[in-house]
């Protein structure tokens, strides 16, 4: 069997396994969509996480969300599995890496992780606005940025990082590996939803260059791609935008 679920913040919300944990084998998969929160701090809350999900018979798979620490997350070893790249962060947990096809079950399933964060700081907004011309120095120079100076904002480099968005190079990675199956996938996988969704639920998809360029890439996924679901978190809602666009938070379904 292969469960999928929406955002699990460390063991935060881990609560909705228990109605599936009994059941699973060594044979099943539960795949979580972003904010899986395993890479955070490097000590003992990420060592619980870990036995969290080592425990369980099932393999865990997940994509990114931007609750992750990605200096820890992007430092692991790049591995293939199942057709697309991956980091292991142990023998049962997997992180399904941007812009990646990877087969599963005889189903091909297209995954983008990532997100803008919407609980940053004015300062922390300040610092991106001061460098919508310059790609580059957004992401090179957002660590010099010291302490917890955003009210009630994440800290560069402590609680946030600016590799949460996808970078120009993954998006084209993207590109080329679903050229190579004929732009045509049965799942996409992602951590925030697409355009039109977001802009339904009153947030503003644009909120940065960094952003438009992932949410026109999500546009173009819409319009160039042949899928059968596009499933989804981010949002902390469960919710059927239409009959192929699902947000998942609390629930947790068998993915077909």
């Amino acid at each position: 069997m292969i469960y999928i679920t929406g955002d699990t913040h460390g063991t935060y919300d881990v609560n909705k396994l228990a109605k599936i944990k009994p059941h699973l084998t060594e044979d099943d998969y539960v795949i979580v969509l972003g904010d899986f929160g395993v890479c955070w701090d490097n000590n003992g809350s990420d060592l619980k996480v870990r036995r969290f999900w080592e425990r369980n018979k099932a393999t865990t798979l997940f994509v990114d969300g931007n609750h992750e620490n990605f200096d820890l997350l992007n430092a692991l070893p790049v591995a293939e599995w199942n057709g697309g790249k991956v980091h292991r962060i142990g023998e049962k947990i997997i992180h399904l890496m941007r812009g990646q096809m990877f087969e599963l079950d005889g189903k091909t399933i297209f995954t983008m992780g990532g997100a803008p964060s919407h609980d940053c700081g004015s300062a922390l907004i300040e610092f991106i606005n001061a460098h919508l011309d310059d790609y580059h120095a957004f992401f090179a120079g957002h660590d010099k940025m010291q302490g917890p100076s955003r009210s009630g904002g994440r800290v560069p480099g402590k609680s946030w990082w600016a590799a949460e968005i996808p970078t120009q190079e993954e998006l084209s990675e993207a590109k080329a590996n679903l050229a190579k199956a004929n732009n045509k996938v049965d799942y996409i996988l992602t951590h925030t939803a697409p355009t039109q969704i977001l802009a339904s639920r009153g947030l503003n998809p644009n909120e940065s260059p960094q952003a438009s360029e992932m949410m026109s890439f999500f546009e173009w996924l819409e319009q160039n791609v042949e899928f059968n679901n596009w499933w989804f978190g981010h949002l902390h809602e469960d919710f059927y935008y239409d009959m192929r666009h699902i947000g998942f938070y609390e629930q947790i379904r068998e993915m077909y």
